[in-house]
């Protein structure tokens, strides 16, 4: 499963190379976030199991996906705030 995940991620996944070494950090990073998006929301996914499994950490597990599923979308915000106070 999780080969099939990398394998799936490789191939549909956008062409790196760019003429400048900002260009591809940009491109590197469009592509790091698109694959924590999909991680993020297998753990949120994971926690959801874990509620209705009844387990006694599913709270924790929940929690800790929202966290970084937040934490991923307002990266860009919080990068341009730092950018802003440089």
């Amino acid at each position: 499963m999780i080969l099939f995940g990398l394998l799936t991620t490789f191939f549909i996944s956008e062409n790196v190379w760019a003429r400048s070494l900002k260009a591809s950090a940009d491109k590197l990073s469009q592509e790091a976030s698109t694959i924590g998006i999909a991680l993020s929301i297998f753990g949120l996914a994971l926690g959801g199991i874990y509620f209705v499994l009844g387990r006694q950490d599913a709270s924790t597990k929940l929690t800790q996906a929202l966290m970084g599923i937040l934490v991923l979308l307002l990266a860009p915000s919080i990068v341009s705030f730092i950018k802003g106070l440089v």
